[in-house]
């Protein structure tokens, strides 16, 4: 911008050269302050957030119309050669400046021109700091052209851990940051901590990890959702052979799992961040319809990630210590485990604790239904009579096998609605199994008798020309990463009150009308629903999938 020889300007002040020395009328200055001592002379605005900038702008005796405004931004923070973008022109700055985040300051600038004063210009600077404002809410992948996906991130006070301030609902976020979207459909998303979030200045790194409609996969820094890992980089996978897909990302102990159609990976989150070679322990085993249950505890080392082998008919569980071991479960007078040849796996859960792991199988001949349940293995416990010398051993818990648990079977109604199910999880914390069709949620109790309580009462229903489309359990992010952080006496991070207590529905009317709802329980161990207290956010196009963040 060309700046008049008119006037010499430095630092955050406003003056004017009067143009000769010989000069004998009076131009009245400009003066530009701010009333706010948090903007004198430093901004610090949330990446893609609003910001109001209201600075005091008087000139005695002069009508204010002759004055223009121009709002300016240096392109790169911290630059040797100040380049500007024009980014306003009233006399107020109301809204986004969209500049990557920085820990140096970027300029903004305010010139202000008396155009009635032979275009005089007056300046006022500020450095500026450009901070994340993304925390720990729901993430929303949608499509509104069916080809590409762009994200919204929802903080509120209910799902934002420690949040006291207005809602904020950031929309278009990779739009607003790349100006362009995803070139693809995502349609899985899973958010890993790296590092260790549960020590206090622990280095930690908040990510998304999504799986395409194609099985590629990218990887975005939660920061500001830039790209930090691509197909084509060997910053996710360093071995892809040919024809590479991945089918899920599993959080389990302290391994992050890529469940792929060339094997099972994995790696320790908290030294490293990509996949290098298929997990030679899990070598030559193949998880049933992508079904596992996984437990984020660091504190459980053994039963973690438990499945349905498909090839071998049998449950396994990674266990051990170093994660070095793939066991079988021994049987009990309910069922074989190792006679599941003829069965799929539907869903799965763990409980927080790690004690027992629960299955939703289908028989494949049949078509029935059916609930099982998984003991985890316990060491022997016991104490030493001589510590000093390591003699004299008395066992006081005996070893405990994993092994075959309960068997509950359903009935021809709860088969029907199965059968048309869109969605089928488990609670976390209480015995039901949550059945969601395109018009209505149902919940199935178990845990008494042989018998699974099927209840036909709709827990919710769609608004009119609405299709449920995907259900997920309510649980925070941090909470599926890290559950002990959880989970301790006292926790170290307290969960909010809809952790695993509140169902999140993806509502769809029309190909590019969504919608999202999360709704606490009622009653939870009875499954029950409380819609008069859930909350609902819309404007969205196709959604592709809903994920937990944190921070």
């Amino acid at each position: 911008m060309a700046i008049l020889s008119l006037l010499s300007v430095v630092g955050n002040t406003s003056c004017y050269d009067d143009k000769s020395t010989l000069a004998t009328l009076s131009i009245p200055e400009v003066q530009i302050s701010m009333s706010d001592a948090n903007q004198q002379n430093s901004i610090y605005i949330g990446y893609q957030s609003p910001v109001d900038i209201v600075p005091t702008i008087t000139q005695s005796g002069q009508n204010e119309g002759n004055l223009s405004y121009e709002w300016a931004i240096s392109e790169e923070a911290s630059s040797s050669k100040v380049v500007y973008e024009i980014i306003g022109t009233d006399k107020e700055f109301h809204g986004i400046i969209n500049r990557p985040i920085s820990n140096s300051p970027y300029v903004l600038k305010l010139t202000v021109t008396d155009t009635a004063n032979d275009n005089l210009q007056y300046f006022y600077s500020w450095n500026l700091y450009v901070q994340s404002s993304f925390l720990d809410g729901l993430l929303i992948a949608d499509s509104e052209d069916g080809a590409t996906t762009d994200f919204t991130l929802i903080n509120n006070s209910q799902l934002t851990h420690n949040y006291t301030k207005d809602e904020n609902i950031f929309r278009h976020i990779l739009m607003t940051a790349r100006n362009s979207s995803y070139p693809e459909l995502l349609t899985s998303l899973t958010y890993e901590i790296v590092g260790n979030a549960s020590i206090v200045g622990g280095s930690h790194l908040n990510q998304v990890w999504a799986i395409s409609s194609a099985g590629t996969s990218v990887r975005f820094d939660c920061e500001d959702y830039s790209i930090n890992g691509n197909w084509e980089d060997e910053k996710l996978f360093l071995y892809s052979p040919t024809g590479f897909q991945v089918k899920s990302y599993i959080r389990s102990s302290q391994l992050f799992i890529a469940n792929t159609n060339s094997g099972i990976y994995s790696f320790i989150n908290t030294v490293s961040n990509k996949f290098s070679m298929p997990n030679s322990v899990l070598k030559g085993y193949e998880i049933s319809n992508n079904v596992y249950a996984a437990n984020s505890s660091y504190d459980i080392y053994d039963n973690h990630f438990v499945w349905l082998d498909k090839a071998k008919g049998s449950f396994y569980s990674l266990s051990g210590t170093s994660y070095n071991t793939c066991a079988p479960y021994e049987s009990s007078s309910a069922f074989d485990p190792n006679a599941m040849a003829n069965k799929s796996a539907i869903t799965a859960t763990s409980s927080q604790d790690g004690s027992a792991t629960t299955f939703l199988l289908k028989d494949n001949n049949s078509g029935e239904y059916a609930i099982y349940t998984l003991s985890q293995y316990k060491a022997e416990e016991g104490y030493y009579t001589d510590p000093n010398n390591w003699e004299g051993w008395v066992v006081t818990s005996p070893e405990q096998p994993a092994a075959a648990k309960n068997k509950y079977t359903i009935s021809q109604t709860g088969k029907t609605l199965l059968d048309k199910a869109v969605s089928m999880f488990f609670g976390h914390t209480n015995n039901v199994l949550y059945v969601a069709t395109e018009d209505a949620i149902y919940a199935f109790t178990y845990g008494l008798g042989s018998e699974v309580s099927v209840s036909t009462t709709s827990q919710f229903t769609p608004a009119t020309g609405e299709k449920i489309s995907k259900v997920k359990l309510y649980q925070q992010g941090q909470y599926t990463n890290q559950l002990n952080v959880m989970t301790g006496n006292p926790p170290t991070i307290a969960p909010n009150s809809w952790n695993n207590k509140a169902l999140i529905i993806i509502t769809q009317s029309g190909n590019f009308e969504g919608r999202v709802s999360v709704v606490p329980m009622k009653q939870a161990g009875a499954g029950t629903l409380d819609t008069l207290k859930g909350i609902t956010y819309d404007g969205f196009g196709k959604i592709l999938d809903v994920v937990t963040t944190g921070y």
